[in-house]
């Protein structure tokens, strides 16, 4: 008490405090959350995860229960049997005032800290606009040494990470090590611990194969795409800015390589799609696809992809309706590299530098690609030419059934790439034809009639 302003207070030391929390739609206004209380008067509540739908205060001892709510948020004076509170989700501190009713949910704060960042003593923060994803553009970050992430300022709740600059934080988790110096786009998300880090400006170390320069986006998987071997040779992992750093293995497509292991990958001549992961030592070697592409055979915008036996060199396809018209040759589905130009079939030399494509009539081939030479070739196995006026289909598209202006001993319905997915036998003109198990796309249906003469259109299921 005192005796001049008149202000007193009695701090309870022993007895039951009142006994409230809150509950609401996040646990379907089930089981009440206890809030602590130092006084008896201000409940609180620290790091605590809302999913929304709304909360209201209750005192549950001594009875009879009250409860209070209001239609503000984040802060207000709650009323006797009040409205729900309306919650936007995410992770709050939490405080109520029994005597005025005054209550406030404050974001949790989510911060960065560190000697990587400044030091182990000052927090920087982070921003979001959920409570779960946080995020920190162009914070300046130094190389070999630490950081973490932690709540409140405290580090009650803080995370740490074994890799970098991308991982899984765990909670109370060793440093996160920062490997490089550099401008960063740092992101977190507090439910799952992922973080990355996007260097905005500063060097990445460089990792070689075979003296060729990968290339990375984060510092951890280094890609060489479409990379040639002319003879086979033998190779390893490094970086070329440090002699003493790297990586060997003996494995071959794929496999693990050691850091400071003297051993070499054997790669044989072919053309590779490469990746390395400098974290795990994890690398492929994955053969370049060749494919094809063009209304000759589907559309410019869906590729059939040939296999090959010897590294991509020489590549093939069986059995494979083409609609007639122009196609190209391309590698890894993409036009930077495609091969055309040429006027001859079946034969002929198709080029990369060839503005034009190639003309294919309508028809069934087996037809091989070398992407060294250029040189192709196709072998027709239709026994008639294509035929699209003298076979109707209909209706075409379809979602469900079609019907062909015909009879005829057997009907087969192709995929695109030339597996056959569908037959009919002994049809008669306009019987439906059941395909509404297939998936939608484009399909080629061959009828074969009393005197084997074969025919073939085109179909589109939707």
């Amino acid at each position: 008490f005192n005796r001049i302003t008149g202000e007193y207070s009695f701090v309870q030391v022993n007895g039951n405090y009142d006994l409230i929390g809150f509950n609401g739609g996040f646990n379907n206004f089930g089981p009440l959350v206890p809030m602590p209380t130092a006084d008896g008067i201000t409940y609180f509540k620290t790091d605590y995860h809302f999913a929304g739908d709304g909360v209201k205060f209750v005192r549950d001892t001594p009875a009879p229960t009250t409860i209070w709510g209001n239609t503000t948020f984040p802060s207000g004076n709650a009323t006797l049997n009040g409205p729900t509170i309306p919650l936007t989700a995410g992770f709050y501190n939490v405080d109520f005032n029994k005597n005025t009713l005054a209550y406030n949910f404050v974001p949790v704060s989510v911060s960065i800290i560190g000697d990587a960042a400044i030091d182990f003593a000052s927090d920087i923060n982070m921003t979001t606009t959920d409570g779960i994803n946080f995020t920190l553009n162009n914070q300046s970050l130094i190389g070999e040494k630490h950081l973490k992430c932690r709540t409140n300022h405290n580090w009650t709740t803080n995370w740490g990470g074994i890799s970098f600059p991308v991982g899984t934080a765990d909670l109370s988790g060793l440093d996160i090590l920062v490997d490089i110096s550099g401008i960063y786009n740092i992101n977190f998300n507090r439910v799952t611990g992922d973080y990355v880090f996007t260097l905005l400006s500063g060097v990445y170390p460089v990792v070689s194969n075979n003296g060729m320069v990968m290339q990375t986006t984060n510092g951890v998987v280094y890609t060489s795409p479409n990379q040639s071997f002319t003879t086979t040779i033998q190779v390893q992992f490094n970086d070329p800015t440090n002699p003493d750093t790297v990586w060997g293995a003996t494995a071959f497509p794929s496999g693990t390589a050691v850091a400071g292991s003297p051993d070499k990958i054997t790669v044989p001549p072919g053309f590779f799609n490469l990746t390395f992961n400098r974290t795990t030592g994890e690398f492929s070697y994955a053969v370049v696809p060749i494919s094809i592409i063009g209304p000759g055979i589907s559309n410019w915008d869906t590729d059939v992809t040939l296999e090959s036996t010897n590294y991509g060199i020489n590549s093939s396809k069986m059995n494979v309706v083409f609609v007639g018209g122009d196609i190209k040759f391309r590698a890894n589905a993409d036009s930077t590299i495609s091969w055309g130009g040429s006027t001859t079939f079946p034969t002929g030399t198709a080029t990369t530098t060839g503005a034009g494509n190639i003309t294919v009539p309508a028809g069934t081939y087996n037809f091989s690609f070398n992407r060294v030479t250029g040189a192709y070739n196709f072998s027709n196995l239709s026994a008639t030419s294509f035929e699209k006026s003298n076979l109707a289909l209909y209706p075409n598209p379809t979602t469900k059934t079609f019907a062909i202006n015909g009879a005829f001993e057997n009907v087969k319905v192709y995929s695109i790439t030339g597996q056959l997915v569908k037959t009919f036998t002994k049809t008669v003109e306009n019987q439906n034809l059941n395909v509404s198990d297939l998936n939608s796309g484009v399909y080629f249906v061959k009828a074969v009639d009393a005197s084997n003469i074969e025919k073939t259109t085109k179909l589109i299921k939707q």
